[in-house]
């Protein structure tokens, strides 16, 4: 028995105003693809759907679609439960349907039992899967106790450890002759968050449940982290990771999805698969010229990568930004963000020369400003220019308040 997990697809999700749809249709055909060649038949995906409780229409027909698809080739289950980004009426909205097609919706847990799927191959009990999803606080603890958040804190985490050994002694008593694989959506102890796209996810910091409560079972898929890797020492408690990076803090992570073969109860191989990048995303520093050296190497006009851009010179203008980010995407890129890296120490007045701002006014105080910026200093034109340009925008301002 071959089992895929995979998770975090967070389908839907606009990137500084960019789609990702091109992205997660590369990667559906690729998962499909893979399904077929390794001969998977179990496909578990750990939570993060979709990447807003309201998904556009596109994300979900491109979501039915490929489910519909799988059941044409080796896999025989499909097992999906809800992440703290889905909405569980958008995810249960097929579930009785997905039944008749061998694909299991967990999206809240309440129902404890819902959560335990038996599954069976030619008759015969093959593997049971305890389907958790991201346990919401009404799952959890009563939400009427009042409680600081310390103590609400203690609660979930003893809310999460008695859930898991509530629904492993029930997947015992239906057979502890097959392997008992769970699911879950949060951050363990052992793991490590390194991504600014993975929310804070309960209440207060729960960043941290002890991992040791998912030590009884035979595999955990685990969902919500972006990072693809094992939790502490533990080879068969994973995190698959997302397939496409989600935010610049991921751009130089490889996206993966893990395979698990059983033979009956025992665990046979854990295998780690590299997922392509479908969209390239680089994170480039360092002054003007040495930024325009770097978008050459990487350019590629038919499938621009995105790009993090961080300047450490004062030799790009911001009235020119607009005109450098249009010349950077008719190249070959696409800047999604642009920011610029100061010395604070370049960036103050000596202490002789501060005034209190309530004895200056707005015009004193960016005129100040403006001589701080040593190409300005011998460029009187453009130092009008900028003062100009700064009245009209204070007008206009002023012109809205009023």
């Amino acid at each position: 028995m071959k089992i895929l997990h995979t998770s975090d697809w967070h389908l839907g999700q606009n990137f500084k105003n960019r789609t990702r749809e091109g992205e997660h249709r590369a990667f559906f055909e690729w998962l499909e693809n893979t399904i077929i060649e390794k001969t998977i038949d179990i496909l578990i995906v750990a939570g993060d759907i979709f990447d807003t409780t309201n998904p556009p229409k596109y994300a979900l027909t491109m979501y039915h679609d490929f489910l519909v698809k799988l059941t044409q080739t080796s896999c025989r289950e499909i097992v999906i439960v809800a992440g703290n980004h889905d909405s569980i009426a958008t995810i249960e909205m097929t579930k009785n349907f997905a039944k008749l097609l061998h694909i299991h919706i967990v999206a809240s847990g309440e129902d404890i039992d819902e959560t335990l799927l038996t599954i069976q191959n030619e008759g015969k009990v093959e593997a049971i899967i305890c389907a958790v999803p991201f346990l919401r606080d009404k799952v959890l603890r009563d939400a009427n106790i009042t409680k600081d958040n310390q103590e609400i804190e203690e609660a979930f985490k003893e809310g999460i450890k008695n859930y898991y050994q509530n629904i492993y002694q029930k997947a015992v008593a239906i057979s502890s002759k097959v392997p008992i694989i769970a699911t879950g959506h949060f951050t363990t102890t052992g793991s490590s968050l390194k991504s600014d796209s993975e929310r804070e996810i309960y209440i207060g910091k729960l960043s941290s449940v002890n991992s040791d409560i998912l030590t009884p079972f035979d595999y955990v898929a685990m969902g919500h982290l972006h990072r693809a890797q094992k939790v502490g020492d533990n080879e068969y408690i994973r995190y698959s990771g997302s397939p496409i990076a989600l935010s610049f803090s991921e751009y130089n992570q490889q996206k993966k999805v893990v395979i698990v073969t059983f033979d009956t109860k025992e665990r046979k191989s854990i295998e780690i698969v590299d997922i392509p990048s479908f969209k390239k995303m680089y994170r480039v520093e360092g002054n003007l010229a040495e930024i325009k050296e770097q978008i050459e190497t990487i350019k590629d006009a038919q499938n621009r990568p995105f790009l993090d851009v961080i300047l450490s010179d004062d030799s790009l203008l911001n009235l020119d930004i607009n005109e450098f980010l249009q010349d950077s995407y008719e190249k070959g890129v696409d800047i999604l963000s642009f920011k610029r890296k100061y010395s604070v120490e370049d960036r103050v007045l000596v202490q002789e020369d501060i005034q209190k701002l309530n004895q200056l006014d707005t015009l004193e105080v960016f005129k100040k400003r403006v001589a701080l910026e040593e190409n300005l200093v011998a460029d009187d034109a453009l130092q009008e220019k900028l003062i100009n340009e700064y009245k009209i925008i204070v007008e206009e301002l002023l012109d809205e308040d009023n």
